[in-house]
């Protein structure tokens, strides 16, 4: 049996604020589910079907997959799973997931950092963390301040990357940039809509052992005298990229060059 106590605390983590009061967050959604359970099953605590779902062949895999973890099956109608989550249209499986303590960088990823100063919109940040995965990137940097990776809405965007990627957190980008410095990095570029160096400039913009920052969304970077400044020619008339769409571009370009 779910218990009350149990559905008013996954119902609850979707505002960010009982968030911060709990070590727990949720995931929702057949593939995001799969991808819990199979990469990260020592963070799965409870999996919630609803009746219909059990009933079909994606519910039956769940309820017949070996002892996992501490992980725990409930089955519940589908009114009282619609209390807990907060998809329009659920697909009828969520996961309550103990959420992974903050780590320290004591190693510079390879073979560049992405590091996300502050991406606010949980839609972009979670594209980004599938971009990345998509890429074979393994570990972020994240700034403070900005969207939860482990937001319903981020977890949803990002299709199950948040389980395959890990994350370091700083208080400040200047943080970020001495500690790229400590490990050995040797530079950090700016993304920026006015810099003269491009992206696809191959010889005077290199990744390589290098930091990549992602500014905010309105504010863009926090800081940019911190680092070189780098951009994506736009010959169009449009303003600006969208964050996600010009960091994947980013992460794409490190693709075609052999870098990932």
């Amino acid at each position: 049996m779910l218990s009350e106590r149990e559905q008013r605390l996954i119902a609850s983590l979707a505002d960010r604020h009982q968030r911060r009061k709990q070590p727990y967050f949720v995931a929702d959604g057949l593939r995001v589910c799969r991808e819990a359970v199979t990469r990260r099953p020592e963070w799965a605590r409870l999996l919630v079907l609803t009746e219909a779902f059990a009933d079909s062949p994606q519910g039956r895999a769940f309820l017949e997959l070996p002892p996992v973890g501490r992980l725990r099956r409930e089955v519940v109608p589908s009114a009282v799973f619609a209390r807990l989550v907060e998809t329009e249209n659920p697909q009828g499986v969520a996961c309550l997931l103990e959420r992974p303590a903050p780590r320290e960088a004591t190693e510079l990823p390879q073979p560049f950092t992405l590091i996300l100063d502050r991406v606010a919109e949980p839609g972009n940040l979670g594209t980004i963390l599938r971009s990345a995965w998509a890429v074979g990137l393994r570990r972020l940097w994240l700034v403070r301040g900005g969207a939860d990776p482990f937001a319903p809405k981020v977890v949803r965007a990002g299709m199950g990357a948040q389980f395959a990627l890990d994350f370091a957190w700083f208080n400040s980008l200047a943080d970020a940039r001495e500690r790229l410095l400590h490990l050995g990095g040797q530079r950090l570029w700016c993304t920026e809509e006015t810099a003269d160096i491009s992206v696809f400039d191959e010889r005077r913009f290199d990744l390589r052992n290098a930091g990549l920052v992602i500014g905010n969304e309105a504010n863009g970077i926090s800081d940019t005298t911190l680092g070189t400044p780098v951009t994506i020619p736009m010959p169009g008339h449009a303003e600006s990229l969208n964050v996600a769409q010009a960091t994947t571009v980013f992460l794409f370009e490190a693709v075609r060059r052999g870098l990932l």
